[in-house]
């Protein structure tokens, strides 16, 4: 196995910590203390990304998913700087598949996906359907050529300023259907909600009242609409025959899976980079200010104690890497093991995460409190990442359940 990265891997890491540290981190403290971002400034946000060859156009489609480690490369300095701007860039990614719609939805909206200002979401928590979501109510009962959506989803990352959301609901049949709703032509309303860290980054309800969606905006037909016209496939640079012999596995993989699994394995091999790289920022932090702070006569790095906290950061900070870029390479590759994988990552990763900015805050002391400083702000952030996508708990039953096998489901 090789651990390190290629020359093209740290060129492009190069390049987009230069990118962030230039153009996104003096941003950081006044958007924070500022609270959520309206629309126009993470579309703003959006097009400094641009710059940098990141959206999602098809070239940096293509680009990105060429190699999946510069994906886990990007989330890592991303979350290192700044998650509020991670969130609302990453959590977009249903702005991904307008390239799967219908002709009419990619006359529309394509021109702003090119411009980076299309802004998506995510949308399957609702108020009584968290860690469980086979207690969803959303429905989407097809009527005619369109789904009639009623219910309500909650905690949404982008919702307030999103333009269109991927909607999990549950149809006539109980089944699970998965719809890309665009707001202007099937509106709904939001509300903001209010968290404790990311406070940059928008957060939301979504409330749909016989809200009419297109037919042709079924997820799953979408692909299935794609992969069968060898016109739109080699418009999108693929091999049409070796697309129509890779649909039935895919569909097949999907149906094992189940999508919902599969964007859950790449949403949690995400999360887990991502608090690989907010431990590291932390860590960082704490070298630097452990050779500079003297107490006693000496730098505070050189006592006994400290050195420990270090360490103990250092090994949660590698771990969560090394568990992170596993669970991304397996996703990449629809692996069955992907959903064990990514859950043992972020389960891990994330508690570790909070574990590292803790003792950061300490080995900074009472400057470590201040919110002058940015610890107090990755501590909040960290805590974050233990709940959205799966609490821990969560991660560790299905952990549980995919080591034992069939039967042995802590929540069924």
């Amino acid at each position: 196995m090789d651990f390190d990265l290629s020359e093209d891997q740290k060129l492009f890491r190069a390049s987009i910590r230069e990118f962030l540290e230039k153009e996104i981190q003096p941003l950081v403290d006044e958007q924070e203390k500022k609270g959520p971002m309206g629309r126009e400034e993470a579309v703003s946000l959006l097009k400094k990304f641009q710059k940098v060859g990141l959206g999602f156009d098809l070239e940096s489609l293509r680009a990105m998913g060429q190699d999946p480690v510069n994906l886990g490369i990007l989330t890592e300095e991303m979350f290192r700087v700044w998650p509020s701007a991670a969130g609302i860039v990453g959590l977009s990614f249903p702005a991904a598949l307008i390239h799967l719609g219908s002709e009419d939805m990619r006359r529309r909206l394509l021109p702003r996906v090119e411009r980076n200002e299309v802004i998506g979401c995510y949308a399957i928590t609702e108020p009584e359907a968290g860690s469980d979501n086979r207690a969803m109510r959303t429905t989407a009962i097809l009527d005619g050529d369109a789904y009639v959506v009623n219910g309500t989803k909650t905690w949404i990352s982008n919702a307030p300023i999103a333009d269109l959301c991927l909607l999990v609901a549950n149809d006539q049949e109980g089944n699970r259907v998965f719809l890309l709703v665009e707001k202007e032509v099937s509106p709904y309303e939001t509300s903001t909600l209010h968290k404790l860290g990311w406070r940059a980054a928008p957060t939301g309800e979504i409330y749909f009242d016989n809200c009419q969606v297109p037919r042709e905006n079924n997820l799953l037909e979408m692909i299935t609409r794609t992969f069968s016209n060898p016109e739109r496939l080699e418009e999108l640079g693929l091999d049409p025959e070796k697309a129509k012999e890779s649909l039935p596995r895919l569909m097949n993989l999907m149906g094992r899976m189940s999508v919902e699994n599969v964007i859950f394995a790449f949403l949690r091999s995400g999360m887990a980079l991502a608090a690989a790289g907010l431990s590291q920022a932390a860590l960082d932090a704490s070298l630097e200010y452990a050779k500079q702070r003297t107490q006693f006569g000496k730098p505070i790095g050189r006592f006994q104690l400290i050195q420990e906290m270090l360490y103990d950061m250092a090994v949660l900070t590698e771990t969560s890497r090394l568990l992170g870029y596993k669970a991304l390479w397996l996703s990449a590759r629809m692996d069955p093991q992907a959903r064990l994988m990514s859950s043992l990552a972020k389960g891990y990763a994330c508690e570790a995460a909070v574990k590292v900015t803790y003792d950061a805050i300490q080995i900074h002391g009472g400057v470590g409190l201040s919110d002058e400083y940015p610890l107090e702000r990755y501590f909040r952030d960290a805590r974050m990442l233990t709940i959205p996508d799966g609490t821990t708990e969560i991660q560790k039953l299905i952990v549980g359940r995919e080591l034992l096998g069939k039967g042995f489901s802590a929540y069924a």
